[in-house]
């Protein structure tokens, strides 16, 4: 079908959120172009200010395709920003407050989707499943180090409405990531994510996890439906917002995502030892990697955390420089192997 924004209504918005991914952007739009759909859609596309060439293609494509592409050029010293933790979820709500479809969709620049009619069969699920708040599917998953790919990475063997016996115990998979999602293969209702963001700007700001927070608090809104098709291109970059080749930098991530597991357990009163235990697992390995032991103390003066003898051992030892910087080299070598080990799974 041929459309044009600026002229017809898009049915459909795509929210393309890109920082440095010049060797990837060009993959990512061309698969979002060129899907094929009986109605109009939108490509938003939020550019950070890269340093790399990713704005320089952005702007190329955008005068190129006029009646596709909606180009946002972010300044990192935009009035606001400095209130989130993660830059990548102010990019990730910024833009999609500019998209004007019915519905949302979500890519990050270093994905990319790898069935034309992706957009169309999404669209189709919730337009006969009114109930439904979100729609995923399988995906590829290509490792950058190794150039590796995976065919279906997604090992769920159930496709269909997932409604679940219990919201909670949903939420819950959702927060301790037994039940991910990801997210350049999610489909929304755009003004279901809009209220949540309004609803939500606390958990926003302080997660490094933008998408998972949505899933959350999108199990309010209906049920999930899962396609098990390959639909999108997931990939894993050397360093990225959740991925590092550095244990300092990757259990920063993993501990500040690990804040949104005592939050949404918090707020929808879900059983808390599990997060609290990952919670103090996370917290006392970025304290020895980092030598920033704030954070960890006031965990163990808080009487609901029950640090198990392992743990209060690492917290024990690295309180000595000597012990700390021995423990750190061996940590950081288990974890460059393991970290390899799991990419190329």
């Amino acid at each position: 079908m041929k459309f044009d924004v600026r002229q017809d209504d898009s049915v459909v918005s795509v929210c393309l959120i890109t920082y440095n991914h010049a060797p990837y952007i060009r993959e990512c739009l061309d698969s979002l172009l060129f899907q094929e759909t009986n109605f109009p859609y939108e490509i938003c596309v939020g550019e950070d200010e890269s340093t790399d060439g990713t704005r320089e293609i952005c702007i190329k494509y955008a005068e190129k395709y006029p009646d596709r592409i909606n180009l946002i050029l972010r300044s990192q010293s935009e009035d606001g920003r400095d209130a989130y933790l993660s830059q990548g979820v102010y990019n990730y709500i910024e833009t999609t407050k500019a998209c004007s479809g019915k519905y949302l969709a979500l890519c990050d620049g270093d994905d990319a989707w790898i069935d034309p009619l992706k957009l169309q069969k999404q669209f189709d699920v919730m337009e006969a499943n009114p109930s439904v708040s979100l729609v995923h599917s399988n995906y590829d998953k290509i490792d950058e180090a190794s150039g590796k790919r995976i065919n279906n990475a997604d090992k769920e063997d159930t496709a269909g409405l997932l409604d679940g016996s219990s919201r909670e115990n949903f939420i819950y998979d959702l927060i301790m990531r037994r039940y991910p999602i990801a997210a350049s293969t999610a489909f929304m209702k755009t003004a279901d994510v809009l209220e949540i963001f309004e609803k939500n700007k606390e958990a926003f700001q302080t997660c490094p996890m933008g998408d998972v927070t949505t899933w959350c608090e999108l199990v309010n809104y209906g049920s999930f439906y899962y396609q098990d098709e390959a639909l999108g291109l997931y990939r894993i970059l050397l360093e990225s917002d959740s991925n590092s080749c550095s244990a300092e930098k990757k259990y920063k991530f993993v501990n500040g995502a690990s804040n949104l597991g005592l939050m949404v357990g918090e707020k929808y009163n879900l059983p808390m030892e599990e997060a609290r235990s990952w919670k103090i697992k996370n917290c006392n390995r970025y304290a020895l990697l980092s030598g920033d032991f704030s954070e960890i103390e006031e965990l163990r003066a808080n009487k609901e955390y029950a640090f198990p003898l392992s743990e209060k051992m690492i917290f024990k030892a690295c309180q000595s420089k000597f012990f700390r910087s021995i423990a750190k080299e061996l940590f950081e070598f288990k974890y460059r192997i393991n970290h390899r080990r799991f990419n190329t799974q």
